[in-house]
């Protein structure tokens, strides 16, 4: 059975408050009984409870999280990062799912000042966009995932979207591909254009004759109507670069419908490598975020915010082009 707060007292041969005292960090304790006290909790293996902690560091041990939408397959591996890396500092997360409601996201962070979290981490590239001005004063430390705010005053940790967007455009051109189709999100966000950049930087640098159609998908499998939409005017061979797996997926399905075949007339390509991008059939050819890193990185730079130190800027993390059969060469 654990030891208790009146077991410490009764070793230490001082009152219950006394230990109380300690454990708060009280000057108001002798330095004989400080040492006995202390020699107490080293030989009774005595743990303070979460509440104790928390008075005597001003701090509840707790951390939010909140995600644009959790049955996204994109977050679980941030929040299994965030969470193994909060267990590490002895915290715990609060996860939010905010479901793209700006009521409700405003409603959780508002919930997580009462709360007085530790610190908040938004994995939510709407909600930065629409509360930018709420975060930017928020009185909390706080960090983002896959989406920042202007001025990089609030630290944010990033995939190199860019880098993706060309390393996914490379990867079709050298397959002989002519004719690509970025299916986009609906939102303008900063990340997601940086992926289109990198698609147009790559078509730029080839020097060749290579055309590129951008039409807007919803982020989630409905996107892939938007390749019906293609597939009804654009006679294959083309490519198309999806905004990230769950609209590629969603393409996959609606050429399959039409009886278009991925990838001997189109070729797919997503972003994020979720995990059912493997077993797909095709696999799908998509570029690799470590998402399971972002949540560790985030929760690893609250820990530095709450020791004082002073963080800014963004931390980007390099991405991988994963090929599959969900690309080939144009015929």
């Amino acid at each position: 059975m654990p030891a208790t707060i009146t077991d410490v007292a009764a070793r230490a041969g001082v009152s219950p408050a006394t230990v109380s005292r300690v454990l708060l960090g009280s000057p108001r304790v002798s330095p004989g009984a400080l040492e006995r006290v202390r020699a107490a909790i080293a030989e009774l293996d005595y743990r303070p409870s979460g509440v104790a902690r928390s008075l005597r560091r001003q701090r509840t041990g707790t951390l939010g999280l909140i995600v644009t939408n959790i049955m996204n397959p994109f977050y679980p591996e941030i929040v299994r990062g965030a969470e193994d890396a909060a267990q590490r500092m002895g915290s715990s997360i609060i996860l939010c799912n905010a479901a793209e409601d700006p009521e409700r996201e405003i409603a959780y962070l508002e919930l997580l000042l009462e709360r007085r979290v530790d610190g908040v981490i938004v994995a939510a590239g709407g909600l930065t966009k629409r509360h930018e001005e709420f975060l930017s004063a928020f009185s909390l430390p706080l960090v983002t995932i896959n989406a920042d705010l202007p001025g990089g005053q609030v630290p944010a940790v990033l995939s190199d979207d860019h880098e993706g967007g060309r390393a996914a455009t490379l990867h079709l051109l050298e397959l002989g591909h002519t004719r690509l189709i970025h299916i986009s999100s609906p939102a303008v966000r900063e990340s997601f254009s940086l992926r289109l950049d990198g698609v147009k930087e790559a078509i730029v640098a080839s020097g060749g004759d290579v055309s590129l159609e951008v039409v807007e998908g919803d982020g989630y499998l409905d996107g892939g109507e938007a390749a019906r939409e293609v597939a009804g005017r654009l006679r294959p061979p083309y490519a198309i670069v999806a905004h990230n797996d769950l609209t590629a997926v969603g393409a996959m399905h609606a050429l399959f419908d039409l009886g278009v075949r991925v990838p001997d007339q189109v070729s797919v390509v997503g972003f994020d490598d979720i995990a059912l991008a493997a077993h797909m059939n095709p696999g799908l050819t998509t570029i690799a975020q470590d998402k399971y890193a972002m949540g560790r990185l985030a929760v690893e730079t609250i820990a530095r915010m709450l020791a004082g130190e002073t963080v800014r800027g963004n931390l980007i993390l390099p991405v991988r082009l994963v090929v599959r059969g969900s690309t080939g060469p144009a015929r």
